[in-house]
């Protein structure tokens, strides 16, 4: 009966010291599935959730480059929207019969420049290296970004160089020459106009995948991610079960030892 009982003892010893060390091996990873063993299906499915929680934070930073770069375009057209707003000024002026040839020369000289600045700003636009203002981004090579999640959006930017816009060597004593400038202004606005829904479309993406990662990585947590308030509580019993048990092995060892002397 006494060896029964000291078997027994031991036995029960065992379990809970496997099960403080397991306890205390999830505490230390933070993981309530650190193998397959503790829940081969939760680990599957906490192992799908956190792909599809990456993926959408992934595709949350392509739609933020995506909004950048959209932003960095419409930021040139309207320094290029400023020129042609001078540039129009500037034929208004030229125009004026009280001016004599050298004077229209000097504004010439001036239109001529915010011209060539404004295909400057075409050419050196571009963000990670890419053009954005050149026409190389327009049509079926439009720029694609995806979020992820299944969707694409396309940022599609026309030639803004002045040749493209019908502003390139224009005189500013020419009476079409304000038709062209005008002409130029409402191309620019469209393709701002344009920008400007791409953006919103991209800031309501953002919030979108945003939410979903969130969501996806709650679910995840909550099936794979140890409950450290529980597992410390019960590693705490499983001490106190293991001191018991010991302290009980003790003296009933104690207690046999005093038969077998009574008895020897």
């Amino acid at each position: 009966m006494n060896i029964s009982r000291t078997n027994t003892a031991g036995s029960f010893l065992e379990q809970v010291a496997q099960m403080h060390q397991r306890r205390q091996e999830r505490l230390a990873s933070g993981k309530r599935i650190a193998r397959a063993a503790d829940d081969s299906a939760g680990l599957a499915i906490a192992k799908r959730l956190e792909a599809n929680s990456r993926g959408l934070a992934q595709g949350e930073r392509n739609v933020a480059d995506g909004q950048s770069m959209a932003r960095t375009a419409e930021g040139s057209l309207q320094s290029s929207q400023d020129s042609l707003i001078r540039m129009r000024e500037l034929t208004i002026q030229a125009q004026n019969g009280t001016l004599n040839a050298g004077d229209r020369d000097i504004i010439q000289q001036e239109f001529d420049q915010l011209a060539a600045q404004i295909t400057q700003t075409a050419g050196g636009t571009n963000f990670g290296g890419r053009a954005l203002l050149d026409g190389s981004a327009s049509g079926a090579d439009a720029i694609t970004i995806t979020d992820g999640n299944g969707g694409e959006t396309a940022i599609e930017i026309g030639d803004a160089s002045a040749a493209a816009l019908g502003v390139q060597g224009l005189s500013v004593g020419d009476p079409n020459t304000l038709a062209a400038l005008d002409g130029a202004q409402n191309t620019l606005s469209s393709e701002r106009a344009r920008l400007g829904a791409v953006d919103n479309t991209f800031s309501r993406q953002i919030s979108q995948l945003s939410a979903a990662r969130i969501s996806a990585e709650a679910a995840r947590s909550r099936i794979e991610d140890v409950d450290v308030a529980k597992a410390a509580a019960e590693s705490a019993r499983d001490r106190i079960l293991m001191e018991m048990s010991v302290a009980g092995q003790r003296i009933s060892d104690e207690g046999r030892g005093r038969v077998l002397d009574l008895l020897g």
